[in-house]
């Protein structure tokens, strides 16, 4: 498989996913926007690549900001973060995420999507409603179809308003 149907296909199936993400569940419901700060490093072929919330991670964004802040709590330990800045030049994506016991990262990276198992460090805050800080890293990625490997070195981010969490 070439490159541009690799791309069309990623960029298919991750608003897909989503969709699926937001709509498993109970049912419909409001919740106040989440939002996320921090900002993760992956390196590739000797590159350094970041992506950011902004003022190094401190910044604070969510659905309504550029880059994208979300995140997703859906049990007991399956928590997804997301920080999507819009672009597919160099680092655009990252989501770190546990689910059904299988904590991994993805990134995208010129357009490419990158994934691997990636242990996730989750410490909750007292705050209401759910606030954590989310770490993972050092880890492989691999880009689907040809095995390009790339690391993600760090991803660290503060959560709060996750939706999906009780």
């Amino acid at each position: 498989m070439n490159d541009p149907i690799a791309n069309a296909l990623a960029r298919t199936l991750l608003p897909l996913f989503w969709v699926a993400v937001w709509s498993s569940g109970e049912g419909c419901r409001a919740f106040p926007e989440p939002e996320v700060s921090g900002k993760a490093v992956v390196t590739r072929a000797g590159e350094e690549l970041v992506i950011d919330t902004g003022r190094d991670g401190t910044d604070g964004v969510g659905l309504d900001d550029h880059p994208i802040g979300l995140c997703v709590v859906r049990n007991a330990g399956d928590l997804s973060v997301v920080v999507d800045n819009g672009d597919d030049t160099g680092l655009s994506y990252v989501n770190i995420m546990a689910g059904g016991g299988l904590p991994h990262a993805s990134a995208k990276i010129d357009g490419d999507l990158y994934q691997g198992a990636c242990e996730l460090i989750v410490q909750e805050q007292q705050g209401e409603p759910y606030e954590a800080d989310v770490a993972a890293g050092p880890c492989d990625l691999v880009r689907l179809f040809d095995g390009a490997k790339a690391r993600l070195e760090t991803a660290v981010f503060h959560v709060s308003d996750c939706s999906g969490a009780d």
